[in-house]
């Protein structure tokens, strides 16, 4: 990996990391008032939404580079795509079992979207 797909990463990590922490904050909170399957299905909905980002992390910031622009736009998008197809199956699993609660499960989606779009203004 070199210097400008290692800064990339690096950025990135932090971004899915400030994700983590939020989500994990706010799942502590749930279990302190609500109970154990409440913060468990949130945890999970979170996680739902943090574990593409980190796989899309991983698969984009493989290359980089001036030279490799095609690469790295073909990385993007098959990237992207396996992150939405990704996102459609695990909520999927985690739905269709039914052992967690649904509203829960979608809140903690949210929760880590939102972290991530907010992230990068509490780096600055």
């Amino acid at each position: 990996m070199n210097k400008l797909a290692l800064a990339g990463f690096t950025t990135a990590c932090k971004i899915i990391g400030f994700q983590l922490l939020v989500t994990s904050l706010v799942g502590l909170a749930v279990l302190l008032l609500q109970n154990r399957v409440a913060a468990v299905s949130l945890l999970l909905g979170g996680f739902c939404a943090i574990l593409p980002n980190f796989i899309l992390a991983c698969f984009l910031f493989s290359a980089a580079g001036a030279t490799q622009l095609k690469t790295i736009m073909s990385r993007f998008y098959r990237g992207t795509s396996i992150k939405l197809i990704m996102t459609s199956i695990v909520l999927a699993i985690i739905l269709k079992s039914q052992l967690f609660l649904v509203g829960f499960v979608f809140v903690g989606f949210a929760i880590a979207l939102v972290a991530h779009v907010l992230a990068p203004n509490s780096f600055h």
